[in-house]
């Protein structure tokens, strides 16, 4: 798998729920089966902190066989991503060879209320 990387900032407001649906495709529009992935060490990032991006918290959640991936952070949580300072989802991925990878890498410009 090759790693995509969103160069456009996803902008989001602290205090609202963020829902980040994806699906990665093939150069064919084929979704990519993601079972047996693992996605260790997921979270969205900034300078002094970090959001772990896991099923058991409820942020992440994968459909792997539609290759489908949704970020999901209440609006408590996102209270706590400092505004004026640019984060960043980072899904790494690990596929079934034990190749690891960094999957997705997405800009997010946090805003006040």
């Amino acid at each position: 798998m090759q790693p995509v990387i969103e160069t456009e900032p996803i902008v989001e407001t602290r205090g609202d729920d963020w829902i980040w649906p994806f699906v990665l495709a093939d150069a064919n529009d084929v979704p990519i089966d993601l079972s047996g992935c693992a996605f260790d060490g997921a979270a969205i990032r900034w300078r002094d902190g970090a959001l772990a991006l896991t099923p058991g918290n409820g942020r992440l959640a994968v459909n792997a066989p539609a290759g489908a991936i949704t970020i999901t952070i209440a609006r408590a949580d996102t209270l706590t991503v400092p505004d004026g300072r640019r984060a960043r989802a980072v899904l790494p991925i690990v596929d079934t060879l034990d190749r690891k990878s960094t999957l997705l890498l997405i800009p997010v410009q946090v805003i006040a209320p």
